[in-house]
């Protein structure tokens, strides 16, 4: 006990030495420069659209009369997650990513309201502003949620599906975190609750993917930034907490019932973060068919991970799963009429 007091103290010194004095912190020191966040991360094509009086943070890429695909992130990310994917996507298709709400470079809801729902709303609210009513939607982690919501609450807009990490349950409850993260949170929660570092990014990068992985500056940098935004963490952990009285109280994994469109599950073995298994996900949909790539080899964060093989092999679902189907020839007329009789 005594050894764990003196490693828990030495970790937070090491967190005071690299962000500054707590007294510093609590009043505001680790906060980013809103213009400076916006110059970094608001870039190339990236602009805002102003959505049920939300500031979106969107970004468009690729031909713009190719068929739409729409990029979901999931948790303590945001759009640039799929930064290394999103061009192998856009040689064939419009691709389209905001920040959902409430992470990223999106603004404060005036609503107050941070959930899988109200997502899933200013999604639907975002699609019809840019003018897209047909694409087909990519998502991971919580954005899986945001996604399967929108299909079951906004019928008629998807062409197709496709899921990576797919919480169809309650995240595992039991799943072995490293010592030194539940530490650092713990330190975190009790000194600097709307604050985290650097180093505790980091780590939650690297315990959720596989040995060998190294989360690059900008991965760490980004989510660092964005939630480190003032009241970020507590508008995601009002988000959190919707979601977990959601799984306590319904069936959410039955929103894949009301999916019947082509489906693809690109299912990453070394993640542990989910609940159920493999199987257990493609029974979920039981009015489409699904598609399964397993991935021994890929954890949380695949898009990170593996771009190359990950998107490529999305890419070519998402070619044959969107394209125009052709119509099935009507049938031919082959009764005749009967020769008249002497």
């Amino acid at each position: 006990m005594k050894t764990g007091r003196l490693i828990f103290g030495a970790l937070g010194a090491a967190a005071l030495l690299a962000g500054g004095s707590v007294a510093a912190l609590r009043l505001g020191a680790g906060e980013p420069d809103p213009a400076e966040l916006e110059a970094k991360w608001v870039d190339g094509p990236s602009r805002f659209v102003e959505v049920d009086g939300v500031r979106m943070h969107v970004r468009e890429e690729g031909p713009e009369d190719a068929p739409v695909v729409v990029l979901l992130h999931g948790s303590i990310v945001n759009l640039h997650e799929w930064d290394d994917v999103a061009p192998i996507l856009a040689k064939s298709f419009r691709v389209v990513r905001f920040d959902w709400s409430p992470y990223g470079m999106t603004g404060v809801d005036p609503s107050g309201v941070y959930s899988t729902p109200r997502s899933a709303e200013l999604m639907d609210k975002l699609m019809k502003q840019l003018g897209h009513d047909k694409f087909a939607v990519v998502a991971t982690s919580n954005g899986a949620n945001v996604g399967l919501e929108f299909n079951r609450a906004y019928p008629g807009h998807t062409t197709a599906m496709a899921f990576s990490i797919l919480p169809l349950e309650r995240p595992s409850q039991t799943r072995k975190v490293d010592w030194r993260l539940k530490w650092m949170l713990q330190f975190h929660n009790a000194v600097l609750p709307n604050w985290r570092s650097h180093a505790f990014w980091r780590l939650v990068l690297e315990d959720t993917t596989p040995p060998g992985f190294e989360p690059t500056e900008r991965m760490v940098d980004q989510i660092y930034d964005m939630n480190n935004r003032p009241g970020a963490l507590a508008r995601q952990a009002q988000y959190i907490q919707a979601n977990v009285k959601l799984f306590q109280t319904q069936d959410v994994g039955a929103v894949a019932e009301a999916v019947t469109v082509p489906v693809l599950i690109q299912w990453c073995t070394y993640d542990d973060v989910i609940s159920q298994g493999a199987n257990a996900s493609v029974d979920r949909f039981t009015n489409t068919e699904v598609k399964m790539i397993e991935y021994p080899d890929l954890g949380h964060f695949p898009m990170w991970e593996n771009p190359e093989k990950f998107g490529g092999d999305l890419k070519t679902w998402l070619e044959t799963a969107t394209a125009p189907r052709k119509a099935e020839p009507e049938p031919e007329d082959t009764a005749q009429e009967a020769a008249p009789t002497a």
